[in-house]
Parts: structure tokens; C-alpha cells; sequence
């Protein structure tokens, strides 16, 4: 928790108890950063949350993070970068949590950052490792409070959200990927999709050949009303990027993510200033509060979006929308996941006002429900509802923690 000297000034206006009953989360020291206000959790949760360890496990061919407390547990689900980092989580980042009161949390996450020098560390790989730590201290408060989440954080704007359909080909029998989008949207009710270009940090000669046949034949079979978003991952330089705008943007393409790549912040805004109706996205690499201002503020991007995990958790999302909402920009968080990785979006998206458009979900039909969390993801009518029980929203199978690997 961060207050600048201004903002502190301004404080001693406030009675003692409006001082004590509101959080302020600004991990970056600067006077004109937007932040994320909230109740102070101490209002809401009386007695002490103290933090008695913190565990990394694997089971069901995943790893879990769990944070325990007062006889409960807190839970996320790791993504797959985590097994890459566990020196960086167990000896930079748990011991700034455990012992400590969780209801001081955006303290310990500014301090897992700030202190033993640990923000020469930062980027994806210090944030992720705090990120998950701190989803899953939501988690133990929100049991312990018994409330979802998002209820600790603010105003709910909506209980559910639209979604589109994620596809991950580059190359392929392009009727038959643009058919197969088709009959997951029909079945799913959802209104829009996302493709791919490029090749990925690469466009080759084939990879262009293969985006010029797959536009006109994806936006024929789905049809002018289904909203379809293309992602380069990094694929092109600027002058690549203008010219398979300008394809997308003949086509009624509405989002064109990262074209360039995504630390080419000149580059990217070169392609940005080339359209007016066609909106550039992205920011799912990124880490620092700073650089998403700068990318705001210097109109990069149409549309931020932090990774709930590689951004460093809840709290650093929200900051994001906040910076988003000052600039005029929208967010729409990175969160191509159908398993419990979709929790903490579920909590962002229920208080974030300036939610852009359609969510990603992933939607295999033949994909049997799994049995070891609950609820079920399902799109209806193409929504998925936010869950409002206590914590993340996700209950696991307690079967699956007694078969560990540590």
C-alpha cells in the first residue's frame, strides 16, 4: 500500500476512522498513477488472518498453490509457467507472507516486490510467483468471510459476462477450421471468436498466404454478425502490421492483438495510428503498472490486457482498469482458460466497469466435465456466470489433496 505525499497531505483532512477504513493499492510510487480504493479489510474481517504456511503441490496433473489460516484453506490453480519458478516463490516470495496478517495484503504484496531487493527480480517471473500467492490469500479471506471476492472489493457490475471462442490454428484446412468455429458457436450460443495470424514472433511467406485465404473464408461462413478478434502474437514488423490491418479491417475484424511485438511499444503504436475503426489490444506480457500507463496514455493499445497471474493478482488487474479508465481505454484481462485459472477473472470482471466486449473462453464439445471442482464451466446463451460463493467461486474435490506431490 502506497500513499504519495500529496495524497498524504490530503489525508490528514480525513477523520482517523476514514483514514483507518480505507485501502489504497498503488504498487508503483508515482503522484498522477490511478488506484484501486477499497474498505480496509479490517472492517470486514475482525480477528487477525495470520498466514500459517504457504504449500505448492502438484495433483491431477496440475500445481496448486495453497495458503492456510484460522483452519482454512486458500486455493488457485497455477498455470504452467510455475514449475519453471519455484526458487523465485520459495525463497523470495512465501516468507514475505507467511506469519503475517492477510488482511493486510496489499502490504505483502508491495513488500514480496520492494523488500531484500526483490524488485531486481521483477517481471513475469517475480509477479506470477507473488500473483498466485496473493489469488490465493483472496481466496482464504473470501472463505473466511464468507464472501465471493469481489464483495471484499467493491460495487459488482454484473453477474455474468459474454464470451467468445479461442482457436489456436496457424495453418490447416482452413473450411474446416472456419466450420468448426462455427458449430462451437451454434452450440454455445456465444457471439464472436478469436483466430490467429501470423506465425507467431515470425511471418513467413506461408503464414501470410495462409491469413489472406482465411479472412474472407472465416467471415463467409460465420457470417457478418458473429464478432471475430485476430491475434498476431508478435508476428509482424510495423509495415506488415498496417497492411494485415488493413485485411482485418476490410473484413470487419474488430480487435487486432499485439501485431508487433509486444516490447516494440513504437512500433505497435505506428500500426495503431493506421486505423480508425480497427482497435489494437494487448499488454498480457506485461507487469509494470508504469509501462501500462505509458501504453494508455500514449495510445498503444485501444485495449490493456494484464494476465491475472503474470501481472502480479487482483489487485494489480484492478489498478489497470483504473489506468484504462483515466486514459478513456478499456480492459479485457488475458484469460484463455476453462478450469479453476478462470477464478480470479471472474472477480475482476464482476467489479471493472470498463470491461471491453466479448471474454475468452476455451470450448472443446467432446470435452467431458471434470469431477474434481465445482461449478461446472458452461457457456449459456453465450454467457458464463460469475459465481457468487465464498472465495475464488471454485470448490475442490478435498479427495485430490490427500494424493499429492510435493
Amino acid at each position: 500500500m502506497k500513499i504519495s505525499r500529496k495524497n498524504f497531505v490530503k489525508s490528514l483532512a480525513l477523520s482517523p476512522f476514514a483514514i483507518q477504513s480505507l485501502n489504497t493499492f498503488n504498487i508503483d510510487l508515482k503522484e498522477d498513477l490511478p488506484t484501486w480504493k477499497f474498505e480496509n479489510l479490517n472492517t470486514k474481517i475482525n480477528d487477525a488472518v495470520i498466514i500459517q504456511s504457504v504449500e505448492l503441490l502438484k495433483t491431477m496433473n496440475q500445481v496448486f498453490l495453497i495458503v492456510k489460516a484460522n483452519g482454512e484453506m486458500g486455493i488457485t490453480q497455477c498455470n504452467d509457467r510455475m514449475s519453471h519458478l519455484v526458487s523465485l516463490l520459495e525463497g523470495l516470495v512465501i516468507p514475505h507472507f507467511v506469519g503475517k496478517d492477510a488482511r493486510d495484503l496489499p502490504k505483502l504484496v508491495d513488500n514480496a516486490y520492494r523488500l531484500n531487493s526483490n524488485y531486481k527480480y521483477a517481471g513475469m517471473p517475480l509477479w506470477n510467483c507473488i500473483g498466485s500467492v496473493e489469488i490465493a490469500c483472496w481466496d482464504l479471506l473470501g472463505r473466511i468471510s464468507k464472501s465471493p471476492v469481489y464483495k471484499l472489493l467493491g460495487k459488482s457490475f454484473r453477474k455474468e459476462y459474454p464470451v467468445y471462442i479461442s482457436d489456436w490454428n496457424r495453418e490447416g484446412d482452413v473450411e474446416k477450421i472456419a466450420s468448426n468455429l462455427l458449430e462451437k458457436i451454434t452450440l454455445t450460443g456465444a457471439k464472436g471468436v478469436k483466430i490467429k495470424v501470423g506465425g507467431r514472433l515470425t511471418n513467413s511467406e506461408k503464414n501470410t498466404e495462409y491469413t489472406k485465404k482465411f479472412i474472407p473464408i472465416i467471415r463467409k461462413i460465420l457470417g457478418d454478425s458473429i464478432a471475430i478478434y485476430a491475434d498476431a502474437n508478435g508476428s509482424y514488423s510495423v509495415e506488415e502490421g498496417i497492411e494485415t490491418g488493413k485485411l482485418l479491417e476490410e473484413y470487419g475484424i474488430e480487435i487486432f492483438e499485439e501485431p508487433c511485438n509486444f516490447e516494440d511499444e513504437d512500433g505497435m503504436r505506428k500500426v495503431s495510428k493506421a486505423f480508425n475503426k480497427l482497435k489494437l489490444a494487448g499488454g498480457e506480457q506485461d507487469s509494470s503498472t508504469f509501462r501500462f500507463e505509458r501504453l494508455a496514455r500514449t495510445n498503444v493499445y485501444d485495449i490493456l490486457q494484464p494476465d491475472l497471474y503474470y501481472n502480479g493478482g487482483i489487485l494489480k488487474t484492478l489498478q489497470v482498469a483504473e489506468i484504462a479508465k483515466k486514459y478513456k481505454k478499456y480492459i479485457a484481462p488475458h484469460t484463455p482458460k476453462a478450469d479453476p485459472l478462470i477464478a480470479p477473472f471472474w472477480q475482476v470482471a464482476a467489479l471493472i466497469e470498463n470491461l471491453y466486449g466479448l471474454q475468452e473462453c476455451v470450448f472443446n464439445p467432446t470435452e467431458k466435465p471434470k469431477e474434481w471442482f465445482t461449478p461446472d464451466i458452461k457457456i449459456i446463451n453465450g454467457k458464463i456466470r460469475i459465481p457468487d460463493s465464498p472465495g475464488l467461486g471454485i470448490e475442490y474435490d478435498p479427495i485430490i489433496f490427500r494424493n499429492r506431490i510435493k
